[in-house]
């Protein structure tokens, strides 16, 4: 099997309303999975959850800037062009 792999997750023409939806809902199922994932790591291990403390703060920042991004786009009357592709590598750790 290869090592590198790459699935087409989004790709096309969105309007505003439409691009907010799609983004914010992937940005918000990210969210949702550090929060389980620091609370597991809490309760389980009450270990250190900073990696998902990190990680949920950038992407609440995605979403402010993707609400200028459409707000933008929305009082221009643009569309958006979203192109989305997930890249997997198989490695090997020791």
């Amino acid at each position: 099997m290869e090592n590198r792999h790459e699935l087409k997750l989004i790709e096309g023409k969105f309007a505003p309303a439409e691009a907010r939806k799609v983004i914010s809902e992937l940005i918000s199922s990210k969210i949702n999975y550090h929060n389980m994932e620091a609370f597991s790591i809490k309760e389980r291990f009450n270990g250190d959850t900073s990696y998902s403390e990190k990680r949920i703060k950038e992407l609440k920042e995605a979403i402010k800037s993707l609400e200028n991004i459409v707000g933008y786009a929305a009082e221009k009357g643009l569309k958006l062009k979203i192109e989305s592709v997930i890249e997997i590598i198989l490695i090997q750790e020791n």
